[in-house]
Formats: structure tokens, sequence, C-alpha cells
């Protein structure tokens, strides 16, 4: 019984971990929101926005172990629990309260990613089309130096007036 106790202390331990990480993870995320909502292209902080997702890969890595380990202890007693909802009342409120606040967590990542994509694909389509505004200025300057090049030829003497 005082088993079952502790492995229900550290299910909520672990719903309180997970909501910690997925606040950390919504900060993050609206970090990058920040950097993707800059209007220059040419000032987006694209080494931040880098940083940022390596954060999220972490901190998606802790939740995952989190996870894991939630899964594990739960198989353990998750029955136990439903069999005596009563003696753990406070416990199993306290859990549900805490997945509510990780689902509403959840729920505000879910939309705020898809405005970040959105962005992301928005940013990615200008700077191509910059990229591609460089490319054909440069196709456009190179011809122009080619064939102003071209225009003198050896025989022609630049001092000369060729109408005479």
């Amino acid at each position: 019984m005082e088993n079952k106790r502790v492995y229900i202390t550290i299910l909520s331990d672990s719903l309180e971990k997970k909501l910690d990480v997925l606040k950390k993870l919504l900060l993050v995320t609206k970090e990058q929101n920040m950097i993707l909502s800059e209007k220059d292209i040419d000032k987006v902080d694209v080494d931040g926005f880098d940083t940022a997702v390596d954060k999220k890969e972490k901190l998606i890595g802790q939740m995952q172990e989190l996870d894991k380990g939630f899964d594990t202890v739960y198989a353990k007693v998750g029955r136990f629990l439903s069999e005596n909802k009563g003696e753990y009342k406070p416990e199993i409120l306290k859990m549900q309260n805490l997945i509510r606040s990780i689902t509403d967590i959840g729920v505000q990542l879910e939309s705020l990613e898809q405005q970040n994509k959105t962005k992301f694909n928005t940013f990615i389509r200008n700077k191509r089309h910059a990229i591609n505004d460089f490319k054909q200025s440069n196709r456009v300057a190179t011809s122009y130096y080619q064939n102003m090049s071209n225009q003198h030829r050896e025989w022609q003497s630049h001092f000369l007036d060729q109408k005479k």
C-alpha cells in the first residue's frame, strides 16, 4: 500500500515536470514567433531561430522521457488507482488538474506552431525570391559587361571617329 503511494507521487511529480517542460517549450516557441515576425527578411535572426530549434529539440526529448516514465509507472498502478478512486481522490484530482493544464498548453503550442509554420514558409518563399532576384541581377550585370567588353575590337581605335 505504501509502495503504491510512492508510485502515485511519482506520477504526480512526472506530470508537474511535464507541465514545466511544456511551459518552457511554449516560451521558446513564442521566441521563434517573434523572430519570424520580423518584416525585413534580411533582419531575421536566423542564428537565434536555430538556437530556439535546438532548445526545442532538447525539451521535446525531456518530454518524451517523462512520458515514457509516466507510462511505465502508470502501467504498475493505473488499475489500482481505478479500483481505489475514493481513497486517492485528492491525488487523482491533482493529477487531473495537471493534465488539464498540460492539455491547455498543448493546444496553445499547437496553435502557435501552426502560426510559426505559416510565417516560416513565408520567410522561405521571400528568401527564395530574393535569391532569384540576386541571380537575375547578376546575370544581367555579367551580360552587360560581356557586351561592353565585346564592343571594342583590336583593330578599332578608341580615339578615332569611325564615321569619317
